[in-house]
Parts: C-alpha cells; structure tokens; sequence
C-alpha cells in the first residue's frame, strides 16, 4: 500500500461548487481515535495524506496529530484550503510533514485578496523549504484560468518565477521545493450517473481512505462512504483488507474488472487506464 489518506475532520469552513457535497454528520477526530487510526496503517504504509473532505487546518488539535505523527516517524501531505496558513505557519517544524498541497481552485470562492493568499503561501514556503518540505500550489481546474482570482494569482507568480517543466503531467517548478500543478476537471463517482463501465482498473489497489467516523473506504473520492469496507474504529484493518468485499474488489482490477458499482460510474478512473 502506497498511502492511507486520513480524514481527520469533514467541516469545512468554503462550500466550492466544484466539490462534492456529503450529508455526513460533521466529524472531527479525536487524538484516541487518529492514534489509532496510525496504529492500524502503520504496518502498510508510512505515507498519510491529510485529505479527503473537509479543511484539516480547522481541525482543534492539528498541531497535537502532527506531534502523533512525528513520534510515529510518518510521512505527512497536507492538503489545505490555505485559509487558516496564517494560524499555522510554524507547521514546517514537524518532522513528520513532508508535503503541502494549497488547494488554490478555490481562490474563487475565498474572500481574501490574491495577493494576500499568494504572500502569506510564499512566506510559509520560505521557511518550510529550510526544512526539506516540498510546496505545491494546485490549480487543478484549467478550465478556470481566466476567471478572475485565479487569474491574478497566476500572473503574480508569472512575475516572480520562471516557470520549469517537470518530469511529471501537469507540473511546473516555481522555485527549490515550490510546485505548481494544474489539470483537468472531473466528476466525482455517483450512483445517480447512468454510464457503467465494466473492464479497466484503478489505484484503489494500493489506497485506502479512513473517513472522521473511522469508515474505511477504497479511495478518497468515495466521500460518502458508498464502499463502506469496514470501521477501523471497531475492526482491525487487517480484517477489513482480508474481507471477501475487499479482496474480490482488488482482484477485479488487477483483472481489468469493475467490480463494485460506485466504481463502474467513477469518470476518474479513467486517468489510470
């Protein structure tokens, strides 16, 4: 397994129509509860990713789970809104932090100036780099480069960096440990979309997702908890991994087979055919 993402609170403070909406009950974990959520993974993987709904940075105890990660000697993303950076700006003095992920599509929908948004990113950067923390400022909406936050958020970068193509899609080096990366716009699964597909494969394979209420889930965009796999709360997650639902789920793709239905109407699978 290549990384568990972590979802360590679902309240978010934005409501971007480009992200999808649940009706879960709003959730922040607890210290108990994200230990052992670690505690469960760790066996599988070093790398979490601090994402799947929700602002991490709004979370009460963020500096307390970083401490938690730091002794568990992990491997942190961080993907975050940059809303609440100002609050957090010494994050970098974790050991356990390796990346940051700035979610900056929804600059649109902040009230914020670009400037400020950008300033306050760079100045974070400045700093965290020292550290051997990689930066990474996402546009990943290309469709939405004209509009006008957007827009002025990439011509201040525009003035300040010369931007470097990278090995990897989508990427741009701004700077030594500074990234910015952009991409195509998709839609989230929905049992609601009446196009199934039966045959191609997904990295679900090598994921899982670990929603606030402990729902173990195949991957992070099931929001929802559609492919309710188990609760890690309640069961180990070697039970849940070696559960007939998971492994058949598994095996169907190394097969080149949908197996689950939520899969078979999930458009983004199609980025790993």
């Amino acid at each position: 397994m290549k990384r568990a993402y972590i979802e360590i609170t679902n309240r978010c403070n934005l409501s971007c129509p480009f992200c999808m909406k649940h009706e879960r009950p709003y959730k922040d974990m607890t210290a108990e509860e994200f230990t052992l959520c670690i505690d469960e993974v760790r066996p599988y993987t070093q790398y979490l990713y601090f994402h799947v709904q929700g602002e991490p940075l709004l979370h009460p105890h963020i500096d307390q789970f970083f401490e938690i990660a730091d002794e568990k000697k992990c491997h942190v993303q961080l993907v975050t809104n940059a809303s609440y950076l100002h609050l957090h700006q010494n994050l970098y003095r974790h050991s356990s932090l390796r990346k940051i992920s700035f979610s900056l599509q929804s600059i649109e929908y902040q009230t914020c100036n670009p400037e400020a948004m950008i300033h306050k990113i760079l100045a974070f950067h400045q700093e965290a780099r020292k550290h051997g923390i990689h930066c990474e400022i996402r546009f990943w909406r290309d469709d939405q480069a004209s509009l006008p936050k957007t827009s002025a958020c990439l011509q201040i970068l525009e003035n300040r960096f010369h931007f470097e193509k990278t090995t990897r899609k989508n990427s741009l080096k701004l700077d030594d440990h500074l990234y910015l990366s952009y991409g195509n716009s998709f839609s989230w699964p929905d049992m609601n979309i009446q196009q199934e597909m039966q045959y191609g494969t997904c990295r679900a394979t090598d994921q899982i997702a670990i929603l606030s209420d402990g729902t173990v889930v195949p991957c992070c965009l099931d929001c929802k908890g559609i492919i309710a796999l188990g609760n890690v709360f309640t069961t180990p997650l070697s039970t849940i991994l070696s559960s007939s639902r998971y492994q058949t789920m598994v095996k169907g793709f190394h097969e080149n087979r949908i197996v689950e239905p939520l899969c078979q109407k999930c458009t983004y699978r199609h980025r790993f055919d």
